[in-house]
This record gives structure tokens, sequence and C-alpha cells, in this order.
């Protein structure tokens, strides 16, 4: 299955209110990396990076660019196709 990284620019400064949403969304992040499951797009997520500066990167198997989109907008992230990039490893 192909390998796709995407990218998140700098996150704005989360309200109060939402960082504990936050915090669960990372939880739940966390447990499905570990449980490499495909969700109901066919991605299964493998890691995720983020930077001291905000930015951070997603890197996922699944079928095709329009499944990162859904699955990221299915989880209330808006993710353009100019912002994914099909990827393999070299080793």
């Amino acid at each position: 299955m192909p390998k796709f990284m995407d990218h998140h620019p700098k996150m704005p400064p989360m309200p109060p209110e939402a960082q504990e949403k936050g915090k669960q969304m990372l939880q739940e992040m966390t447990k499905a990396i570990k449980a490499k499951k495909a969700d109901p797009f066919g991605v299964t997520p493998i890691s995720v990076f983020m930077a001291t500066n905000g930015e951070s990167w997603c890197l996922t198997e699944a079928p095709g660019v329009d499944a990162v989109i859904k699955s990221h907008e299915a989880n209330g992230m808006k993710l353009a196709k100019s912002d994914i990039c099909e990827v393999s490893s070299l080793v």
C-alpha cells in the first residue's frame, strides 16, 4: 500500500476549552498508531512528527490522496492535496 506524508503548518493557539479536546485527540492518535488499524477510509496511521515550532507531519498508508484528505476531514482537520506527498523509504 502506498505511503503518504502530509504537512500541517503551525497550528494556531487553542483556547483553554479546546485544549482538553486536543489532548484527547492526541491520545486517540497514539492509540490508532499503536493499533495499526485502518480507519473507514482505508488510512492506517504510521507516525506523527511534531516540530518545536508548531508544524506537524503525518505518515500514513492509504489507498490514495483522497483517502488521506477524507480521513483528516473526519477528524476536523482541513488538508489540501498540495500538502500531501507520496513517499517511499530508502531502507
